[in-house]
């Protein structure tokens, strides 16, 4: 199924170790570029969250926050800690002058300090909660992604459809052009005065018809255009592949637009290349 390389999710979920905050944004990229940050507790968990995120995207910038925000009653400092926490505003203090321009500290995170150095709060089994949390969050992420590229491919599969009439237009106006070009000769011959020579016509018309002779362009447009409706009808990610097959076919294009023998095949051919230019623009945002 075609999905879109761009989706964001954001959640919190109170738990009895604080309020666990979740945000995944996903981006456009050629390949897979990962970024995890985590709050100090949560990054024992870093290699599984990391194993999660890489078997369910395969490409694009992914970037992913969790953070967990201590409780209230984490954080409160009784009468005899008074003492240690007067020792850490000093050894913050005295960290501070070290540092050029040091940002200030606000009490609540000396508190939070104190009580995570002193306190040592126990988190296990908060992967119980964690990782769940990330396994909902991708499932929002796949489904965001999956609903934007079913738009995606409804656009690339309209201008496959009009790529298919361009080629089937072409090889409808060739024969009338190659009826026309014999008709030159023979008036050529006729106002030169020279005898229709039947030989001579043929040779000129065959040395003109193979010159312009774009049906292996148009084959292979059409052969094209069978891999471009496989490709967006698969259940696996098929970016890079249409990358591939678009610049195939702006390789035929191009052919045709140099062999073109008439006028309204030239501007068949621009209009392939617009056509095949909009599903490039589109296939940048597929995973």
């Amino acid at each position: 199924m075609i999905s879109s390389m761009t989706s964001y999710h954001s959640v919190s979920k109170e738990t009895s170790y604080g309020c666990l905050v979740l945000e995944i944004k996903t981006l456009n990229s050629r390949f897979f570029d990962l970024q995890i940050k985590l709050s100090d507790e949560l990054r024992i968990y870093e290699p599984v969250i990391r194993k999660k995120i890489a078997k369910t995207l395969s490409r694009g910038k992914i970037e992913c926050k969790i953070f967990l925000k201590a409780r209230e009653d984490l954080v409160e400092i009784k009468s005899n800690d008074l003492k240690a926490l007067k020792k850490l505003i000093k050894s913050v203090e005295k960290i501070s002058e070290l540092i050029k321009r040091p940002k200030q500290i606000s009490p609540v995170e000396i508190i939070r300090l104190h009580s995570e150095t002193n306190n040592k709060q126990n988190y296990k089994g908060l992967d119980k909660v964690l990782l769940p949390l990330v396994d909902n969050a991708l499932k929002k992420i796949i489904d965001d992604r999956q609903r934007e590229g079913k738009k995606i491919k409804q656009l690339i599969t309209s201008r496959g459809l009009k790529i298919e009439k361009e080629v089937s237009k072409i090889r409808k106006i060739i024969p009338k052009y190659i009826n026309i070009h014999q008709s030159k000769i023979n008036k050529k011959f006729k106002d030169a005065l020279i005898n229709i020579d039947q030989d001579k016509i043929k040779q000129e018309l065959v040395t003109f018809i193979q010159k312009s002779d774009v049906e292996e362009e148009l084959d292979r447009l059409n052969s094209h255009s069978h891999e471009l409706k496989r490709l967006v009808s698969l259940s696996e990610p098929v970016g890079k592949k249409i990358d591939f097959l678009m610049q195939e076919f702006n390789r035929e294009a191009n052919t045709l637009g140099s062999k073109a023998i008439a006028v309204e095949i030239s501007q068949s051919a621009v209009e392939l290349k617009v056509l095949i230019e909009q599903i490039r623009e589109q296939i940048q945002n597929i995973e």
